[in-house]
């Protein structure tokens, strides 16, 4: 069963789940979107000027279908950090597998990443602007659309999106927005961030109650090198691939998830031992208790200047 997420500020959950048994995203217009270049990026600008002309009178025919976006990973540290507010928001995990058959006809394809213009489009372009027949503006109005809706520069890599285009016209308009409503039978958890407001997490625990979704918390552990999840009962999950699945070894200490099969994590291997040798052996130590640790610090400064 495959699934995509959806990152949320953590003022909207309430407007999100307002309509009652269903999920309301918000969509955008591709003029709005975050990378002003996604438009151009299939195409080589020493085509000829003849030809770009052409090409950008084709793409202003492209409709412009509300889209949203949603990301094949939940623990992806930028996404939490711009469009959940820095791991107060939240993410709704969905079951794409139901999306694409609920709302069928409208692609919910992944996004190619890529450094330079494909290769594909010149030829289909030179042959549209050459011949002018209609059939060979098609094709290249078709082959662009793909371009523009799913095709993004290398440097949003991280975000590993995927795209909802609503060609079928389901979204429906609220107060000027866009809002794609999607049936909560169709959303399988909700996840809230490391940083969510302690006064309103009972709220996501109702809805989760509500929806019968399940409820995990993000943790930013200290030894583990990605975030990992948490459920009501404190069970320890980690997201691999594609799946969030149930941490194989967990420190016995603090319960973070263990790369390597151990009963500790490096930092509860630390002892009391440890810690008076690492004291007794800190140079700032001796030369704070000889009151000269300020000017120390002071002529390093200067010597790096």
């Amino acid at each position: 069963m495959s699934k995509i997420y959806k990152y949320f500020s953590n003022d909207v959950i309430e407007l999100v789940f307002q309509k009652e048994g269903f999920c309301g995203v918000k969509c955008s217009l591709p003029q709005d979107y975050n990378d002003p270049y996604e438009l151009f990026l299939g195409m080589d600008l020493n085509t000829p000027a003849d030809q770009l002309a052409f090409y950008n009178d084709i793409i202003s025919g492209i409709p412009q279908s509300p889209t949203t976006c949603f990301s094949k990973s939940p623990i992806v540290s930028p996404m939490w950090a711009h469009y959940a507010n820095n791991h107060t928001g939240f993410v709704l995990e969905f079951d794409l597998d139901k999306l694409q058959e609920h709302f069928k006809g409208n692609p919910i394809w992944d996004v190619t990443y890529r450094d330079a213009p494909s290769e594909h489009l010149q030829p289909i372009l030179q042959r549209a602007a050459v011949l002018k027949k209609p059939r060979h503006s098609y094709a290249l109005q078709e082959y662009v659309f793909v371009e523009s809706y799913f095709a993004k520069y290398d440097d949003w890599k991280y975000e590993q999106e995927c795209r909802f285009v609503d060609i079928k016209k389901v979204s429906e308009k609220v107060a000027g927005n866009d809002i794609l409503y999607i049936p909560c039978d169709l959303v399988t958890s909700i996840i809230i961030g490391s940083k969510y407001s302690k006064e309103n997490i009972n709220l996501t625990k109702e809805i989760a109650k509500k929806y019968e979704l399940t409820w995990y918390e993000l943790v930013i552990g200290k030894s583990h090198p990605k975030p990992y999840i948490k459920n009501e009962s404190g069970d320890v999950f980690t997201f691999s691939q594609s799946d969030i699945l149930i941490a194989p070894h967990t420190c016995d200490s603090c319960s973070e998830p263990l790369v390597a099969e151990s009963d500790l994590c490096p930092w509860c291997c630390i002892t009391e031992a440890h810690k008076d040798d690492a004291a007794r052996s800190n140079p700032f130590r001796m030369l704070s208790s000889m009151g000269q640790l300020d000017s120390y610090m002071k002529a390093m400064s200067k010597i790096r200047k």
